[in-house]
């Protein structure tokens, strides 16, 4: 065990965690805390956040102490690691002693507050200091879990738009302080004509932000291409596009749709479902063209045959009444007995 430990005096909780792990994660974990790969830690003396750094990747850890026993996780699942990656942050911990930051809210041990202030020479205002402290609680919220949504962002603009409850990805890597953090939040705001508080811009460089998301972004969208690509590629062959026609028949009491295919000389009553579901089935294929009064009719029809389930308009009913007078062209209605309009 290192010998700044004993220095520190670390008691008998904390033992009992360090001595709790395999004789190999103990060497590992203090490999990686002497090379430095505890890149934030922060907490009390009861729970710590810690975040380790290695050629595996970005490990997250929590400890807690519950009593008088530490408890550990890992975002890992590799037992070895997830042991080694605790270890190194309980170390790392031990190692700073009363230095521990309470929060990962700094930038070389300085509160981003003070640091906005210095950049500006000036005190923020009250609603300044707000919006920072919801960058603040943003940040320490992804530091936590690792994750940063919508949400989130609506918090700091509420233009910005909710399209989805999954994770978003906002950077090539995890932001390794509040700073890169707020200056990848600013990128994404900016790239969407969102404009964030003018203050910020003491602590915001979009230019080398864009510079390292260029190449991040191009290799997506060359990746999207080439799943649309292959999407396209799986889809089952395409039905050859025909011409088809509607029209509207109408008695006193009822009325019924026709269809004429192309190369069909006959119009043919839709009475049957299995007719109607063949259509619909090339409908939905865009394997069908239609003139746009021929396309209104279809499609109240099909309205009105869901609501209802009936294959003809009824009349006597009102929504029937309104789809014969309103939705439809009148060089798509007959009468019978030769009146037309």
């Amino acid at each position: 065990m290192a010998s700044n430990m004993t220095a520190l005096n670390p008691d008998r909780a904390t033992l009992n965690f360090l001595n709790s792990f395999p004789e190999a994660a103990r060497k590992r974990g203090e490999h990686l805390q002497e090379e430095g790969a505890v890149t934030q830690i922060f907490g009390n003396h009861l729970f710590i956040q810690g975040r380790v750094e290695n050629n595996g990747g970005v490990h997250r850890t929590t400890l807690r102490l519950q009593g008088n026993r530490w408890f550990g996780s890992c975002s890992t699942e590799d037992e070895e690691t997830s042991g080694a990656v605790m270890f190194a942050a309980m170390l790392e911990r031990l190692h700073r002693g009363e230095d521990l930051p309470e929060s990962p809210n700094e930038f070389d041990d300085t509160p981003i507050v003070d640091l906005i202030e210095e950049k500006l020479d000036r005190e923020l205002d009250d609603k300044e200091a707000d919006f920072v402290f919801r960058v603040e609680k943003r940040y320490r919220r992804y530091v936590i879990e690792g994750e940063i949504h919508d949400h989130d962002m609506v918090r700091l603009n509420p233009r910005w738009e909710i399209a989805s409850y999954e994770p978003l990805e906002l950077w090539p890597v995890p932001p390794g302080d509040i700073l890169e953090f707020w200056n990848y939040l600013g990128y994404a705001f900016d790239k969407k004509n969102l404009r964030y508080p003018e203050f910020m811009d003491a602590v915001t460089d979009l230019e080398n932000v864009q510079r390292r998301m260029r190449d991040w972004e191009q290799e997506r969208e060359v990746a999207a291409w080439y799943d649309r690509i292959e999407s396209v590629n799986e889809r089952p062959p395409q039905e050859i596009p025909h011409k088809i026609e509607f029209r509207l028949i109408s008695t006193i009491n009822e009325a019924r749709v026709e269809a004429r295919e192309e190369y069909e000389e006959e119009w043919v009553s839709l009475r049957e479902k299995g007719e109607i579901e063949r259509i619909l089935k090339l409908f939905d294929a865009s394997a069908l063209r239609m003139d746009a009064a021929s396309q209104i009719l279809w499609e109240h029809f099909l309205r009105y045959s869901e609501k209802t389930g009936e294959l003809y308009l009824d009349l006597e009913d009102e929504k029937a009444v309104l789809l014969h007078e309103s939705s439809l062209s009148p060089k798509r209605v007959k009468r019978l007995h030769g009146e037309s309009r």
